[in-house]
């Protein structure tokens, strides 16, 4: 039985892994310590929707292969975000492959777990993703940077984009690429929190990115890149506005 102290209430989470013993195995884990509780656990997508539509839960830890395809847990982010854009969302994957990093990020996950060191991080990394921060490693990272670099999304246009940002709006970008939630850039630059709202909304535009997970790697990805034409002496990058 959770023992919360009055005014407070637990962190919810939604489990789906590939079958119960799993399941089970991460509800053990994730309730061991009063901070958590959770509301639902699942191994088919559509339990899991069911689940999420029902709990409207802080967090989501999906498997990327569940009982109804080896995919199906990676197929079905969007979707959650979608339903219910509150939940976010924690991939659990089975190996550390660098494809299937970017493509979880891509669907719109805000953190990652490999299997092998879930018990060892895992409060930790619902705790941080539930508090709008992303959980990376810096492996994963180095992933999803060098796909960037290589293939930059063919939406985007990056020599116009990035130097559209204004003074504020490039500060406000690099603190969330930095792990800040809202609250602590409102915090930070003396801001409230529906002006650093607003804020991210029109980065969002100017950048051509739909997630803040897509904004924080476009920064990163951009920051690198001038930082390795300034190297070379290509110092012809126009000041932001």
């Amino acid at each position: 039985m959770l023992k919360i102290l009055a005014g407070q209430r637990p962190s919810t989470v939604v489990v789906a892994d590939c079958n119960r013993m799993n399941c089970q195995l991460l509800v053990d884990a994730i309730q061991r310590r009063n901070q958590f509780q959770v509301v639902g656990s699942v191994i088919h997508s559509k339990e899991l929707m069911s689940a999420v539509c029902e709990h409207k839960p802080d967090v989501a830890l999906v498997s990327t292969s569940l009982q109804d395809g080896a995919s199906a847990g990676l197929l079905v982010i969007p979707e959650l975000r979608a339903l219910h854009p509150g939940t976010r969302v924690i991939a659990l994957l089975d190996e550390e492959k660098s494809d299937l990093v970017v493509e979880v990020f891509r669907k719109g996950a805000r953190g990652i777990l490999c299997r092998t060191g879930v018990f060892a991080d895992l409060r930790k990394c619902i705790r941080s993703v539930e508090q709008g921060k992303i959980w990376v490693n810096n492996h994963e990272l180095e992933y999803i940077v060098d796909t960037l670099m290589q293939s930059p999304a063919p939406n985007v246009n990056r020599k116009k984009t990035a130097q559209s940002l204004s003074k504020r709006e490039e500060e406000i970008a690099r603190l969330v690429a930095a792990g800040l939630s809202n609250s602590e850039v409102s915090a930070s630059l003396g801001l409230s929190k529906h002006t650093v709202k607003n804020y991210l909304f029109r980065i969002f535009e100017k950048l051509g990115v739909s997630t803040r997970i897509e904004m924080v790697l476009y920064i990163l990805s951009w920051h690198q890149t001038r930082n390795e034409k300034e190297v070379l002496g290509e110092t012809n990058y126009p000041k932001t506005a």
